[in-house]
């Protein structure tokens, strides 16, 4: 499959700013608009904000359509160059019905969000359209304390000079919440722990290239019941498959049970190699009942035994920085990953 590179951004590009998922800037305007005037001051942008960006929750749920017109307008405006969403939620696969396919197909542009955008990267993969998984408003934009360097030089690298290019772990990471409701913690950085590195399993050597697909874990597995906007499965074919869990900290028999779905509809055999991020393991000062460490192995262990019990050998690559920790590398979705193996490498291009 042929994908489409929307065109780079340069300085004083408009950039669409939307809410396709859930109305926590209503909620936050504070962390909202330290994102919003970061995307001005930092990356010398200028953001617009359309009319769902300040919505609330109530009005977002009760109106899918007005959340996919801003997208189809954003696409069609030709001073708009990017769609940037605020942040994720739990019901965006109900705007894709009233997506416009000719409007978004015809004016290509970047697109970028992660965790429930993961239904906008599979609407706009199935388009032929890479976009870039990664990078809200209200989290990786507006950072307490800060923007992190390696955040902003990979988003930098998405937004103003693709490809990507070869991608490293980051020395320090993250998945503590601070509370949004303190406005003293904008200010305030999060505590981060030491980078572990990648983890390679099932290595091998020599090098492949395959086309990046995924997303947020829970969200596949929802697309995996629907089966409505998945591609065809022979468009998988020889790519390379990118997970990350969320916030919900679905148990390791989740995680396992996902798996088992992919070898069972005989679509992992498809994918040469899986990119696995940090999993988030607390949220909001709550933690899975073993406990941080303990949930980070079972997960990776629930991935290797669903590998070992379908006979599957394929690669994956543990510990990335991307999805729901901090700070993130951001993936090129429908974009080219090729990964050495004797180098122990993966360059996005």
């Amino acid at each position: 499959m042929i994908f489409n590179q929307p065109p780079s951004l340069k300085p004083g590009d408009k950039v669409a700013i939307i809410s396709p998922s859930c109305g926590l800037p209503h909620v936050f305007p504070w962390v909202y608009e330290q994102g919003f005037n970061r995307i001005k001051e930092v990356f010398e942008l200028d953001p617009i904000e359309f009319p769902s960006a300040r919505q609330s929750s109530e009005y977002l749920s009760k109106n899918p359509k007005a959340r996919a017109e801003d997208i189809n307008t954003a696409f069609s405006d030709s001073s708009i160059k990017a769609v940037i969403a605020t942040i994720g939620g739990n019901d965006q696969i109900r705007i894709l019905p009233y997506l416009n396919k000719e409007v978004i197909s015809a004016n290509p542009k970047i697109f970028m969000g992660y965790s429930d955008c993961t239904n906008l990267h599979l609407f706009l993969w199935n388009l032929g359209i890479v976009s870039y998984y990664g990078g809200a408003v209200m989290t990786q934009f507006a950072m307490c304390g800060g923007m992190q360097e390696y955040t902003i030089y990979w988003i930098k690298k998405a937004l103003f000079n693709p490809p990507i290019g070869e991608v490293f772990p980051a020395p320090e990471w993250s998945d503590a919440d601070l509370d949004w409701g303190d406005q003293q913690n904008l200010n305030k950085k999060r505590p981060m722990y030491s980078g572990e590195g990648w983890q390679w399993h099932n290595n091998q050597s020599g090098i492949i290239q395959g086309q990046l697909w995924g997303g947020c874990l829970e969200v596949l597995d929802l697309h995996l019941s629907v089966k409505r906007y998945l591609p065809n499965f022979d468009q998988l074919n020889d790519s390379i498959l990118f997970v990350e869990t969320s916030e919900e900290m679905p148990s390791e028999g989740f995680v396992y049970r996902f798996f088992a779905a992919l070898a069972e509809l005989d679509v992992l055999k498809r994918f040469k190699a899986i990119l696995m991020a940090y999993p988030k393991a607390q949220y909001c000062g709550n933690q899975p009942p073993e406990g941080r460490e303990a949930f980070i192995i079972n997960q990776q262990n629930a991935v290797k035994n669903a590998l070992a019990d379908y006979d599957s050998n394929i690669p994956v690559i543990f510990n990335m920085n991307f999805g729901h920790t901090d700070p993130q590398i951001i993936i090129p979705n429908g974009g080219m990953a090729t990964i050495d193996f004797d180098r122990k490498s993966i360059l996005f291009n």
